[in-house]
């Protein structure tokens, strides 16, 4: 079985995603036997759906939909109009460049979008974006990525990562959020016209600024922790040298004031854990001998994205929402650390982790239990600021 998206209008205007399916034999020879379906839905994918998928190559990957309507059918047990459930292994004639982050898990960007979504792309994303289009049209052609399903009506498109980062290595100050937001509309605009920014002016200045200001404390806590710990993880770490990682990257974090379950704890931890260096956690914080406050940074901006990410999902449960990122390891610490249960008390998003197996692996449970067990993480990303609304 095979199958192909697409994405377009709908017959009111909404945008929605069409799945064009081609039955083959085991051959790989067509049957004939064809059908598409419109308003599809996909499942998120898992952390084992990503590991060897890469990124800019043409994606094979296996897809579960649901709530489709069928609108094309030579297949008698496939109606018409009907509602339908499927799945199916998906062989695109489009790259995958970048990875949308959802609720769940991941896919690749363009058969996340759907209507009304919230998209926030990062940095490495934005660049891909101005690099493709100009004044909403293709630089070229030829070239087929999920990126393009970007270009058309009904994306809504969020900058704040772009200006949250900053392109020094460190927290931007008020002056360099303004210019990198001005920045960032002015390079969306020309390049997709037809999107909807949120906000759409300066006006989202004060949010950015918020969120600057509600982190920075707890950034320059995580800087600190993560270079005495950094150095510690650059060598592969053996057996017997685990069990006492472990026991002092929890003692180094309660010493520098961060929760134990905290992202960047979970980060150090997978690190120590997974054998020759192949964590994506690892490799998303580059621990090195010489590790710095900017190297510190960039890993913490990374992870500081996901909290953000999951703020907006405690706060507006029924909103579609999606990290756009060109970063597969970012990606890969997403679906591995499994989020779910988000909800919001107060001024604070509430999560549960349930690493993968490969995030973690042989771990006891009474180690898993000194990080699980810690009292819960409320991320304070941008409490105030999100609560307002200024992030949509």
């Amino acid at each position: 079985m095979t199958a192909n998206h697409m994405a377009g209008l709908g017959p009111e205007g909404e945008r929605e995603s069409v799945l064009a399916y081609e039955e083959v034999d085991d051959s790989g020879t067509s049957t004939g036997r064809r059908a598409a379906f419109a308003g599809v839905e996909f499942t998120p994918l898992g952390y084992v759906d990503l590991v060897d998928t890469k990124l800019g190559n043409k994606v094979v990957i296996p897809l579960n939909w649901k709530h489709a309507k069928v609108i094309e059918s030579n297949i008698p047990e496939i109606e018409l109009d009907r509602f339908a459930s499927g799945h199916a292994s998906l062989e695109s004639t489009y790259t995958s460049k970048a990875i949308g982050l959802v609720k769940g898990g991941w896919l690749p960007s363009g058969l996340a979008v759907r209507e009304d979504m919230i998209v926030l792309p990062d940095r490495c994303t934005i660049s891909e974006l101005k690099g493709r289009f100009r004044d909403g049209i293709k630089k070229n052609e030829d070239d087929k990525d999920f990126l393009d399903f970007f270009e058309g009506e009904g994306i809504r498109i969020n900058p704040l990562l772009y200006a949250l980062e900053g392109n020094l290595r460190r927290n931007p100050t008020p002056d360099q959020i303004r210019q990198q937001l001005e920045e960032v509309l002015a390079a969306l605009r020309s390049a997709l016209p037809k999107a909807e920014l949120v906000p759409g002016d300066i006006g989202g200045l004060q949010g950015v600024v918020g969120i600057v200001q509600d982190t920075q404390a707890s950034m320059e806590r995580k800087q600190t922790f993560l270079m005495r710990m950094a150095p510690k993880l650059q060598a592969p770490t053996s057996a017997i040298k685990k069990a006492q990682l472990w026991d002092e990257a929890l003692t180094v974090a309660q010493a520098c004031g961060i929760a134990r379950n905290s992202l960047v704890v979970l980060a150090v931890l997978s690190s120590i854990s997974v054998p020759m260096g192949n964590s994506p956690a690892k490799r998303l914080l580059k621990p090195s001998a010489d590790y710095s406050v900017e190297d510190a940074y960039n890993a913490l901006a990374d992870l500081r994205s996901l909290e953000i990410l999951m703020c907006l999902f405690a706060l507006f449960p029924d909103q579609r929402i999606m990290l756009c990122t060109g970063d597969k390891n970012l990606a890969l610490f997403w679906a591995g650390m499994r989020a779910s249960r988000f909800a919001w008390a107060g001024n604070a998003a509430s999560f549960t982790l349930s690493p993968v197996e490969a995030l973690l692996p042989d771990v006891s449970a009474e180690r898993a239990a000194s990080f699980f067990d810690a009292v819960d993480d409320r991320a304070q990303v941008a409490a105030n600021s999100l609560a307002q609304g200024d992030a949509q």
